[in-house]
């Protein structure tokens, strides 16, 4: 149950990273510099967040 868990939240992990990638290009692409920072402040979270669940993920084989 536990190692079901941890992977549902690498797997929610993967997809906020992707959409704030998708954000950050928006921001880039319209010229809105204060996006693209906040974006880097939210990668540097969701970088946490990889260290914590998704190596946890790996390790535990889930």
């Amino acid at each position: 149950m536990e190692k079901t868990k941890i992977r549902e939240m690498a797997d929610v992990i993967a997809k906020i990273k992707q959409e704030a990638e998708s954000l950050k290009e928006l921001g880039c692409s319209c010229g809105i510099k204060c996006v693209e920072m906040n974006v880097v402040r939210m990668s540097a979270m969701i970088k946490m967040l990889e260290l914590d669940i998704t190596d946890a993920a790996d390790i535990l084989g889930a």
